[in-house]
């Protein structure tokens, strides 16, 4: 998966309820304004990504 699907993937859960969801928001707001904090979020969204990417291809994270 290129680099820019993969972006689009993390963005389009910016309308979730969900952990990632909020996480995407947060990340786009640049909540607290803190660098550190924005790297930890995109870190979490590549592991949301990278499991979601698992599951389609039938792959188990064990």
């Amino acid at each position: 998966m290129a680099a820019d699907e993969m972006w689009q993937i993390i963005m389009s859960w910016a309308g979730e309820d969900s952990h990632r969801g909020r996480l995407v928001r947060a990340f786009q707001s640049n909540m607290g304004n803190d660098a550190r904090l924005q790297a930890e979020r995109l870190a979490l969204l590549g592991v949301h990504a990278k499991r979601q990417a698992m599951r389609k291809a039938g792959l188990s994270l064990a």
